[in-house]
């Protein structure tokens, strides 16, 4: 498995823009570094978030959420004037490649799709969801909802894929970067409702999984598509809680089973059913060679 991340990476332009003009840090100095770097990121977050909810008038809570996903807009932001000025490198180094841009949104898109879908379909077989209807009543916030998860979602690639990996990925090995970004990935999620330890290894495993097609593709955009159409299709299609989060729907199904195959209030993306899916995938981003 190392062996063939490694090879993926080494034919990535991505890899090789990033580790032109490496400074010579010592490990402590780099570490600490990044630490004060990341948390920065948050804090900024935070903010921009905080100053949305003063300004905009919210009435209840999905208002909130939606305040809450728009506001991961500064965080590309920050990582661009950081790269671009701290670390004098290119938009490139982090993956935003120009000849795929479309077809590897495309393909992430229909993958992030295709694996929720699987998902509910094992658990409708299985007896661990219900198909309980359609609702509209909620429809005015779909769209709004669309365009927010998808600027959430490229959000968390940027800074963990696209910044934090190939930050460590210039004086270590892209395994090392890789299971780094996985863990840096699970950091947002601990304060979700429902979190769990399968939780937590699920958004590991899915870490690894957008990590391999990271060096696989030498793009973030397949990653960005892939994860916005995961959270769109678990909250928006088909109605289940996004890592702990509800949010409008046009369908309604219903977690009837065992918790811990069906993945309780976090949503299926916690559940043995979403292992299985995640590492069905990772098998195939890993080996298949089409």
């Amino acid at each position: 498995m190392f062996d063939i991340i490694v090879k993926f990476a080494e034919k990535s332009q991505t890899l090789k823009e990033a580790r032109m003009n490496v400074e010579d840090f010592s490990p402590a100095k780099e570490v600490c570094l990044f630490i004060l770097l990341f948390v920065l990121l948050i804090l900024i977050h935070m903010f921009v978030s905080i100053i949305l909810t003063i300004i905009i008038p919210i009435t209840n809570a999905t208002q909130s959420i939606l305040i809450l996903l728009f506001s991961f807009f500064v965080m590309p932001i920050v990582v661009y004037v950081y790269i671009t000025i701290i670390e004098k490198r290119s938009w490139r180094s982090i993956g935003f490649s120009k000849n795929n841009a479309i077809f590897s949104t495309v393909k992430g898109l229909l993958m992030g799709f295709l694996m929720f879908s699987l998902v509910v379909v094992i658990g409708l077989l299985s007896g661990q969801f219900s198909y309980d209807g359609y609702g509209f009543s909620s429809i005015t916030y779909i769209i709004p909802f669309i365009i927010a998860f998808i600027i959430q979602s490229f959000a968390e690639e940027i800074y963990t894929r696209g910044w934090a990996m190939t930050y460590f990925s210039k004086r270590h090995s892209v395994i090392t970067a890789s299971i780094i970004s996985a863990f840096l990935f699970v950091v947002p999620h601990l304060t979700n409702d429902g979190i769990d330890l399968l939780s937590i290894l699920n958004i590991f495993l899915f870490g690894i999984l957008f990590a391999v097609l990271f060096w696989r593709f030498d793009n973030i955009w397949i990653c960005g598509g892939l994860h916005s159409a995961w959270n769109i299709s678990q909250g928006l299609l088909y109605g289940f809680n996004v890592s702990g989060i509800p949010t409008p729907s046009l369908f309604k199904f219903t977690q009837i089973g065992n918790s811990l195959v069906n993945g309780g209030i976090f949503g299926p993306e916690s559940s043995l059913i979403a292992t299985i899916v995640i590492v069905i995938t990772l098998t195939l981003a890993l080996y298949y060679r089409k």
